[in-house]
């Protein structure tokens, strides 16, 4: 009989820890529904679950939100298309649930809700007006480096440094908890600057580029979400192959866009299928009108149907 070592023995240990703590989330648990939801990102839901456990010891110390001297905003990062915006706006409502801010409301603003280009006083009022709004929430700057001084605004006149300043002064309260979005490169620009967003960003997300297998899920759901069915043999590794194909270079200068153009392709192909099968081309748009609702169980995406959305769409 073999007796485990110690680091053997740390690894049991842990392993029944993450038993114990997974067989008390419920299944039901809203938290882990909404992540469940979310294709792919791995490292950035087990980030929130983290953030979700350190405030539930925060709660055991008597602190609520935003009173633990930690720094609480979030920051996510990544290539185009890898997703950045849509996994900010599916985590914003998660911020309420986990206990990381008092309400459920969330604001969501770009440079032109921030910026008053007739006067950097007004800017600062609008900006203030803003951050009042998003109070006991979360307050989303999607690609809050428009702030920044740009060659293609004249300099007296370029209202967003004043904004920026404005938001930086915030950041100390954490109240509202704010999410930033956007490249890694020119985020961190606004990071590096010297107007108090350093060392205010508890986690820091930087978002892979989707695999060929998740991006062939997104399709299915954008499909499915529509009423679509895939048909026998169109399983999301064949789209994944089909995907893959391609080749990296191809993949990640696209992203996400590739689900977008492949589910709007496969939506076109069924369309003029469905067209040239009941003869509407035909009919006039009056007529076309008063033909009958084909039920979501009626569309089904052959293997055929995604090979000629492939080809033309992609």
């Amino acid at each position: 009989m073999r007796i485990a070592g110690e680091e053997e023995q740390t690894l049991i240990e842990e392993d029944e820890i993450k038993q114990i703590e997974d067989s008390l989330v419920p299944p039901d648990d809203p938290v882990e529904v909404a992540l469940a939801h979310v294709i792919g990102l791995d490292a950035l839901k087990n980030q929130i679950r983290g953030l979700r456990r350190t405030i539930e010891v925060d709660r055991l110390h008597g602190l609520g939100p935003g009173m633990s001297d930690r720094p609480r905003h979030i920051c996510i990062t990544g290539n185009a298309g890898c997703g950045k915006t849509y996994a900010a706006r599916s985590l914003l409502p998660l911020m309420y649930k986990i206990g990381a801010v008092k309400t459920e409301s969330i604001v969501e603003v770009g440079r032109d809700e921030l910026v008053d280009a007739r006067s950097e006083e007004r800017t600062i009022e609008k900006t203030l007006k803003v951050l009042e709004r998003a109070k006991g929430g979360v307050l989303f700057i999607d690609e809050v480096y428009n702030l920044l001084p740009s060659h293609g605004r004249q300099g007296n006149q370029d209202r967003g440094p004043a904004a920026l300043k404005t938001i930086a002064e915030a950041l100390p309260q954490g109240d509202p908890l704010i999410f930033l979005a956007g490249y890694s490169l020119d985020l961190q620009k606004v990071i590096n600057t010297d107007i108090g967003f350093k060392n205010r960003f508890l986690l820091r997300l930087e978002l892979p580029d989707p695999t060929p297998f998740e991006l062939a899920r997104m399709v299915a759901s954008k499909l499915g979400r529509k009423g679509y069915v895939l048909g026998e043999g169109l399983t999301a590794r064949y789209m994944a192959d089909a995907i893959a194909s391609m080749g990296d270079d191809w993949r990640v200068d696209r992203n996400g866009r590739v689900a977008d153009d492949l589910a709007h392709s496969i939506k076109l192909e069924i369309k003029k299928k469905m067209a040239t099968g009941n003869d509407l081309g035909t009919l006039s748009p009056a007529a076309q009108s008063r033909m009958p609702v084909v039920l979501p169980e009626d569309i089904t995406v052959t293997v055929e149907d995604f090979q000629n959305a492939f080809r033309s769409g992609l």
